[in-house]
């Protein structure tokens, strides 16, 4: 069989085919893997990775176009603690098991969005005050 002399339709199959043998060939290699392992007593690794067929990069919880609103919740919830604490402050730890959030995240407000709020003053290592 010489590849010259075959027609577009019979290479397309013979791709089709060599497509489909490595495919079972990827099945068959996962088959002996599990014998393998169920012969040895030893777990199977983890697969890792995305998902195959699905193209790298592609985000599936947040739509195209749309933004988190998580530092606009905070805002008010955060503002209305840090005025409760008075002059002294709160710290990050308290508001996070105030708030039920985890501390990284109010640490990350506090660098970004509580930034920009003049009345934010920070009293302490990982301790803010607010002054309306």
């Amino acid at each position: 069989m010489s590849l010259s002399n075959l027609s577009s339709a019979q290479l397309a199959h013979l791709i089709g085919l060599v497509k489909e043998r490595e495919s079972l060939r990827t099945k068959l290699d996962h088959v002996n893997a599990a014998l393998h392992a169920i012969e040895t007593g030893k777990a199977l690794p983890k697969k890792r990775g995305r998902k195959p067929g699905r193209p790298a990069g592609v985000k599936t919880k947040v739509a195209k176009g749309r933004k988190s609103k998580r530092g606009k919740r905070l805002k008010a919830p955060l503002l209305k603690a840090l005025s409760a604490a008075g002059s002294s402050g709160i710290t990050v730890k308290e508001l996070a098991a105030k708030l039920k959030v985890k501390p990284g995240n109010i640490f990350s407000w506090f660098y970004t969005t509580g930034k920009k709020i003049s009345g934010i003053k920070k009293v302490g290592e990982a301790k803010y005050a607010y002054s309306s």
